[in-house]
This record gives structure tokens, C-alpha cells and sequence, in this order.
């Protein structure tokens, strides 16, 4: 088909490019073009697509809302609120298991990117009296600082993916909350074996001072908590949540205003803007082509799994590239045509997510893994034996999950 040869043109172009080291934005831009040219669309379909991906208002909105959750990051390590909850959370927990755990899950509600550097210092603090193999430091740290990645909107994994495949937020949030659940279960089993339950620190005495350290772990997360629950629950786009989350963190603390220009230029960024719309411009070019639906068809023709595809087109640009932005934003728009309509929509397209974050997890290209095996100085083979059963638990459970909604709607 040539469809199939343009796209595979395309892809291997893509591969290149990242090879290369050309910055990500700009290869889905080159993409874009490239698709275009292949396809011959005229002007008119060129400005047609031009228009809809850079000056969508929709888009514009994503755009703000990605870069308000840098600036949303950047103002709760500022202010100190970040730093609060966690010393809070260390006196507050009584077994070093669950302290261990939720050290990497706290820091990892800020999505930043090699954001597992923030936590290691913080979980090899917390278990610098254990006989903990190096290994076992990187799979805690590393596994529950990720955890989260399937379900909060404010990481970029689940709002960029709900923007492409059209699905509802708050409907996708809900096919990833079983995932989060699984992941920490299964990062339990695999990584607490063999450590006994002790104290992790100065734990609070129980009653008035644990409701204390409670009350201010809970405390210092509000505005996140309150971003979460705004976009989740209220369906209110992330980007004026993330905004008036962001107003909420700092107002209290009263930040002061000489320090807004440094945080600015410092976590605003443009190469993350220019992703944005290179996704998107890709994305619109493929869908101006009308490969997707040609292809869709042949597949079907020929007997191939839809639900294969949606499995190994993002888990395999997950691997190659280590990024979850590249892997949405490549493979998505091209499995669009493949998910079907209605109330199964929200659960194909998490499998298809899970998919690639599992892949994601296991890359070496992820900056957060490379980081953190240096920082421990573990051994890569011995922590990916710690990770392949808990990633495979949550990719079985993604697939026993649509199965089951499959069934359930009939």
C-alpha cells in the first residue's frame, strides 16, 4: 500500500532525526512537512492545516495548560510547600515501607521531567540504616515516582493523549485510576519483599499529633489537590485550573514579586511549545492526507488486529525514544481511526496508553531510570528484573480491564 510505504517513509525519518539528537518539536514539524509533501496537498489543504493546529484556540489552551504545570512545579518548590508536605510525611509515617513508597509518589505529583532526581536523595536518606541493595533504591524510587502517570491530568501523558483521541478527561482519568492502583500494589509487592515493617523516622505519636502532621501534609497540597479536582471532577480545562492553582500556591506564601521574572524565564520553555504545535501540525497533516482511514481499512482487509496496533505502535516509539510526549504525540494521532466510538472509547485508548508507558518505563533513553541507576550506581541489569513483573502486571491489568468493560457494554 503506498500509504503504508509514506508513512513508513515518514517514521524512519522521524527515527533519524531523533538519532541525531534534532530537538523533538522540531522532527514533528519536519514530520508534518514531510507527510505533506509525500501526499502533494495543495495550498489551500496547507493553510487549511496550518490554520488548525497554530491558531486553534484549543490547542493555544493546551499550550498554556503544559507550561502553567512547569510554572505550577516551579512555584511549590519555591514557596517551600513541596518541601513541607514531604518533612511533614516523613514524621507522619510509622513504617518505613510506606515512607519509602510515598517519598518518589509525593515528589512525583510535580511532572517534571528527570523529576526522580528529586525524590533519590530523599528515599536514600530514608533507608540509610537498611541493607538495601542499590537495585532495590533505583526500583523504589523510580517506580512510585511514576505511578501517577495513568490517571492525574495534570501530567502531560493524559491530557495530551485526551486532547488527540478527542476522549474526555474526566472519562480517561477514570480508566487510569485501576492502573495507579495496580502499579502501587505491584511496586509493593516487588519492592518491599524482604524489608521489615520499622519506623521511618520520627513518626508523629499518635492522635492530635498525627492529625497535626496530616492536617499539614494536606495543607501544603491544596492547591494541587484543588487543580486535580477542578480539571478531574468540574471538567474545568487544565489550563485555567493549573493558572488559578498556581495563584493559590503563591498568594499565601506571599512570594515575592522580584522572584516571578526568574521563575519565568527560568521554567517556561518554548521548545515545549513548539512540541505542542508540532504534534499537532503533524497531526492534522495526517489526518489532511486521509491515509488513516485507507489504511484502517486494508488492515481490517487483511485480518490485523486493531488492538495489536494500538498495543505496538506506542509502546515501540515509547522504547526508542524514552519520551511520553514523542509517543503520544507521534503514535496517537495515527491510531485515532482505529479506536471505536462510544462508551469504549476512554478504556481502548488507556490500553493503548498503558502500552506505551510500560514500554516508556522500560526504556533506557528515560531520563528519570538513567538518572536514577547513576545516582545509586546499580547494576541496569538486576533493576530491570525489579521492574518487568510490575510492568507487566499493569499491562495485563489495562488488557483484563477493556476486556471487561468489552463484555460489560456488550
Amino acid at each position: 500500500m503506498p500509504d503504508v510505504l509514506h508513512l513508513a517513509l515518514v517514521l524512519a525519518g522521524i527515527l533519524v532525526l531523533l538519532r541525531l539528537r534534532v530537538p523533538l518539536s522540531l522532527t514533528l514539524m519536519a514530520s508534518g512537512a514531510g507527510l505533506g509533501l509525500l501526499y502533494r496537498l495543495p495550498a489551500a489543504v496547507w493553510a487549511e492545516v496550518l490554520g488548525r493546529a497554530l491558531g486553534s484556540f484549543e490547542n493555544l489552551k493546551l499550550v498554556i495548560a503544559l507550561e502553567g504545570v512547569l510554572l505550577f512545579s516551579a512555584v511549590m518548590k519555591e514557596t517551600g510547600a513541596m518541601r513541607a508536605a514531604i518533612a511533614a510525611l516523613r514524621r507522619l509515617c510509622g513504617d518505613v515501607r510506606l515512607l519509602l513508597a510515598a517519598l518518589p509518589a509525593l515528589v512525583g505529583l510535580l511532572p517534571v521531567v528527570g523529576g526522580a532526581m528529586l525524590s533519590a536523595p530523599l528515599v536514600d536518606e530514608a533507608s540509610g540504616e537498611m541493607e538495601l541493595r542499590p537495585e532495590r533504591r533505583t526500583f523504589l524510587n523510580y517506580w512510585f515516582r511514576h505511578v501517577w502517570e495513568y490517571s492525574l491530568p495534570t501530567f502531560p501523558a493524559v491530557f495530551l493523549t485526551a486532547s488527540i483521541t478527542q476522549v474526555g478527561v474526566p472519562d480517561l482519568v477514570l480508566a487510569g485510576l485501576p492502573l495507579t492502583a495496580v502499579a502501587i500494589a505491584a511496586g509493593a509487592l516487588a519492592g518491599f519483599r524482604g524489608i521489615a515493617p520499622g519506623a521511618g523516622g520520627a513518626s508523629a505519636s499518635p492522635g492530635a499529633g498525627a492529625g497535626r502532621e496530616l492536617l499539614g501534609v494536606l495543607r501544603n497540597l491544596l492547591p494541587f489537590v484543588l487543580v486535580v479536582a477542578a480539571t478531574a471532577v468540574f471538567e474545568i480545562h487544565l489550563a485555567w485550573s493549573i493558572l488559578a492553582g498556581t495563584a493559590l500556591a503563591a498568594l499565601p506564601r506571599r512570594l515575592p514579586g522580584k522572584r516571578w521574572p526568574g521563575l519565568l524565564r527560568g521554567h517556561l520553555s518554548m521548545d515545549l511549545a513548539l512540541l505542542i504545535w508540532g504534534i499537532m501540525l503533524f497531526k492534522e497533516t495526517l489526518q489532511a492526507s486521509g491515509a488513516m482511514p485507507r489504511i484502517a481499512e486494508g488492515l481490517s482487509a487483511r485480518g490485523v488486529p486493531p488492538l495489536l496496533l494500538a498495543f505496538l505502535l506506542p509502546a515501540t516509539i515509547a522504547f526508542l525514544t524514552g519520551y511520553t510526549t514523542a509517543f503520544v504525540g507521534l503514535s496517537f494521532p495515527v491510531l485515532v481511526p482505529f479506536f471505536p466510538d462510544g462508551a469504549l472509547r476512554a478504556w481502548y485508548v488507556m490500553f493503548a496508553l498503558a502500552g506505551g508507558i510500560s514500554a516508556h518505563m522500560l526504556s533506557p533513553m528515560h531520563a528519570c531510570l538513567a538518572m536514577t541507576l547513576q545516582y545509586y550506581h546499580a547494576p541496569p541489569g538486576a533493576a530491570y528484573r525489579l521492574l518487568l513483573l510490575p510492568v507487566l502486571a499493569v499491562l495485563l491489568a489495562a488488557a483484563a480491564q477493556l476486556a471487561l468493560v468489552g463484555w460489560l457494554l456488550g
